[in-house]
């Protein structure tokens, strides 16, 4: 990963952008376009053998399209030429591999569907993105019927996806992209209605409304700013917990009668029963969910450097919680399976993603000084990993350290350092 450059920013820089340009696939299978992978190929990887599962086991992500790696690294990917047309072919992949009933699956294989569960609502976000960077992006949409599509996919999660509280639900920490977050993991599938998927939510509904204006849609536009508010209402109304200070997840109990009994918790030390604590309850920050004054709560937890806010970057479970850990993978039943398998953890790392979403929300809620310090810490991170190790992994400890994977270099959302750097002003070498 040799790089002419000396500065280690730009070092990081120049290493993103190129190994993210190793990561373009050409089509195949069922892909008929061009499209991103999370990680540049690896020797071993380079048979064919797309279908191998222990592949992603071993935290080989080579072989796979996924939602969420795909829809958060476009914002960074669509400043250049190549990634942006490779985005919105990752865009159209998804699309055509797509269920009659207009499910979008969250990973998929050149062969087959690798996981039968439904991507995040953030396929509208994708588009918008990609929509914007190409050539003749609208026109293209509508030669492929994108919106229509995104409209199905939203209708299906409506309709299969919608909890008793009417709130969306997390089809599993598995499915939510978390694998081991506090709030979902180890408990039933489709029984969490939670602050990160529905966040999502409303941020799908706000770009499918822009999308649909720039289309000429002015009706669809109208129904999903509406629904986009009337989701964000009721999250401000259901998942906030006044006690807590936070958003908190739901479980739909028969017969509850006590507020505790359909809030995911534990009992304290104290025998107090208190809502479990995961950076995806500050996410609702991002789309400017909650008013002044709740919002600052989030804020002063999130900066609390004994909670959320660490060297290295955001951690995804405080730091003073009895679940909080920093181990680079966690044992997790899997139902599909009935065994138990290694995922990744979002249980106490330091994730680029988590931190490039509270970066954006201390922008939005005025704190530049606060998202510029969280920019540093995350690129300086990710460039002494580099310098050291000569690779870049997905999450790291509060010492900077990498957990996962052992081998290869991921790409995915890492190159949101450098959207970092550049919105907070930092680095002169970033364009």
């Amino acid at each position: 990963m040799s790089t002419g450059a000396t500065d280690p920013l730009e070092v990081l820089r120049d290493t993103l952008l190129r190994e993210t340009k190793r990561c373009v696939r050409p089509p195949v299978g069922r892909f008929r376009h061009e499209w991103l992978a999370p990680m540049p190929p690896r020797e071993a990887s380079r048979e064919g053998r797309w279908d191998d599962d222990n592949r992603f086991a071993i935290g080989d992500y080579t072989g796979g399209l996924f939602h969420h790696d795909v829809s958060e690294s476009t914002i960074e990917n669509c400043r250049d030429a190549d990634l942006a047309e490779a985005s919105f072919g990752s865009l159209l992949c998804f699309l055509d591999c797509a269920e009659p009933n207009g499910c979008i699956h969250r990973i998929e294989l050149p062969h087959r569907v690798r996981d039968p569960e439904p991507a995040k609502p953030v396929m509208a976000q994708l588009a918008l993105r990609a929509i914007e960077a190409i050539d003749d992006g609208l026109a293209r949409a509508e030669r492929h019927r994108v919106l229509p599509r995104l409209l199905a996919f939203v209708d299906y999660l409506e309709r299969r996806t919608t909890g008793l509280h009417g709130l969306l639900l997390t089809p599993s920490a598995r499915a939510s992209g978390f694998d081991s977050d506090v709030l979902t993991a180890g408990l039933p599938e489709n029984s969490v209605e939670g602050p990160d998927t529905n966040t999502f939510m409303v941020l799908e509904y706000r770009a499918l409304a822009e999308l649909a204006r720039r289309m000429g849609d002015a009706a669809t536009a109208a129904t999903m700013l509406e629904k986009a508010d009337v989701l964000a209402h009721r999250m401000d109304q259901l998942l906030w917990h006044e006690r807590a200070r936070s958003y908190v997840a739901l479980r739909w109990r028969q017969g509850a009668a006590r507020e505790h009994e359909e809030i995911v918790g534990h009992y304290d030390p104290d025998g107090v029963w208190q809502p479990l604590a995961s950076w995806i309850s500050l996410l609702p920050l991002v789309a400017g969910i909650p008013g002044p004054e709740r919002a600052a709560s989030l804020l002063q937890d999130l900066l609390d450097p004994q909670r959320y806010w660490g060297p290295a970057g955001v951690r995804t479970v405080p730091k003073n919680d009895p679940y909080f850990q920093q181990a680079p993978r966690v044992m997790i039943y899997d139902p599909r399976r009935g065994e138990r398998g290694p995922v990744s953890n979002w249980s106490g790392p330091v994730w680029v993603l988590a931190s490039f979403y509270m970066f954006r929300a201390l922008q939005l809620h005025g704190r530049a000084a606060e998202a510029r310090e969280l920019a540093l810490r995350t690129a300086t991170t990710l460039a002494e990993d580099l310098r050291t190790t000569g690779m870049l992994h997905e999450n790291y400890d509060d010492a900077g350290r990498g957990l996962w994977p052992q081998r290869g270099t991921f790409l995915s959302w890492n190159v949101l350092a450098t959207t970092m750097l550049r919105e907070a002003g930092l680095a002169a070498t970033v364009p």
